[in-house]
This record gives C-alpha cells, sequence and structure tokens, in this order.
C-alpha cells in the first residue's frame, strides 16, 4: 500500500472520535478565530472579554489568550436563536 493510499481509507469510529476530539481541545487564538469564524472579529473579542460575556478563555500569560475550540464552539451554540427576541440565559 502506498503512503498516500492510506488517507484515502474511510477512518474507524474510534480514529474519528479521536481526532474529533483533538479538534475540540485545540486553542485558537482571537487572529485564528476571526479568519474562521467570519463575523466574530479580533476587536469584538477583546471588548466581549473586557465586559465579561465573552467565550471562555484561557490567559496563558499576561498578553496571551488562547480560546478552546470546544468551549467556544458550545459557547455558539447556546446563543442559537430562533428570533431576535428571544432572549439568552445566563452565560
Amino acid at each position: 500500500m502506498k503512503p498516500d493510499d492510506r488517507d484515502k481509507r474511510p477512518l474507524s469510529k474510534g480514529e474519528t472520535e479521536r481526532r474529533e476530539e483533538q479538534r475540540r481541545q485545540a486553542l485558537l487564538s482571537r487572529d485564528e478565530i476571526e479568519a474562521e469564524y467570519k463575523g466574530i472579529t479580533r476587536r469584538w473579542l477583546e471588548l466581549a472579554a473586557l465586559g465579561g460575556n465573552g467565550p471562555p478563555m484561557i490567559r496563558l500569560s499576561r498578553r496571551m489568550i488562547r480560546y478552546q475550540r470546544g468551549a467556544f464552539e458550545d459557547w455558539l451554540d447556546a446563543r442559537t436563536v430562533s428570533s431576535t427576541s428571544e432572549t439568552l440565559g445566563a452565560a
């Protein structure tokens, strides 16, 4: 089997779950979130962090903030509404 043929095989359920867990554990910078999640800017994340109403974050140092992808996506999902008149629960 050629090395590139391994990439074409379907993944086992365990491998799929392992990769998804690794994806959810990944730490993202504000710039990476801005690039990947269109409409959420670095500035908005900074202001939300300052006001305490943004997604959960990890402070690695005084000036280095990261967001765990899974926690960030869970935070987004919790804010899904069907109408603009709906209010959000306590964050």
